[in-house]
């Protein structure tokens, strides 16, 4: 029976972190949308724009990651699409 609940409890949370990363991933593409048809930015955006320009890559991706609870990769994908 405890064998069960275990199993059942792993397979939970495979599905939450499926999900997990299919939101992180839809609200990146939808940011991408929203800067190509030119929407307002967030001031995150503009946070990470600034250490951008200030050559601070690291602490921008740092940032990201931080506020938006990415991946290490998600994060730099996200400040890479930030580039001007």
């Amino acid at each position: 029976m405890e064998i069960w609940l275990l199993f059942f409890v792993v397979i939970l949370l495979f599905s939450v972190n499926s999900i997990y990363n299919r939101v992180k991933s839809t609200e990146a593409k939808i940011d991408r949308i929203a800067k190509k048809l030119g929407v307002s930015n967030s001031p995150l955006d503009e946070e990470l724009r600034a250490l951008l320009k200030a050559g601070k890559d690291v602490e921008a991706v740092k940032v990201a990651r931080d506020e938006l609870g990415l991946s290490l990769v998600e994060g730099k994908k996200y400040v890479d699409s930030l580039r001007d």
